[in-house]
């Protein structure tokens, strides 16, 4: 059961922004949309440090984390998606990075998410640190 998660993302780019969730022994692959300046439900949200809540992701019916406290920004899920196309502001996590449907992506997502809401032990709060990798 983890109280920090780190999201280290490796690659921005026009095709998605890619990372890591990183806590505890739990690893795996993540995509989000483009930096875009922070515009709600089309840009990947700024590095910083922000606080994960247990709660429901509406639109698929399960339980999901949200990111809180983003400035100027609000219903923030950690979701299954494989691709940017897949999720509109939101991270979604997957088992592996690929070529996805002629997109770039996360493979397994919906096994990748599976493993990591069993990580977080269903914490209700949590913290969320998203940092650029540095070798």
């Amino acid at each position: 059961m983890s109280e920090n998660v780190l999201l280290e993302r490796f690659a921005y780019t026009p095709v998605g922004t890619f990372g890591k969730f990183i806590f505890d022994e739990f690893q795996c692959f993540t995509v989000e949309r483009p930096w875009l300046d922070n515009k709600p439900r089309e840009s990947c949200i700024p590095e910083g440090v922000y606080s994960l809540k247990l709660g429901m992701y509406n639109r698929g019916g399960y339980p999901a984390y949200e990111v809180i406290d983003v400035p100027n920004r609000s219903l923030i899920k950690i979701h299954i998606g494989n691709t940017m196309d897949d999720i509109v502001g939101c991270i979604a996590p997957g088992k592996s990075l690929g070529f996805l449907e002629r997109k770039w992506g996360v493979s397994s997502s919906k096994k990748a998410f599976q493993e990591f809401m069993q990580a977080m032990d269903g914490i209700e709060v949590s913290t969320l640190t998203i940092d650029q990798y540095k070798p």
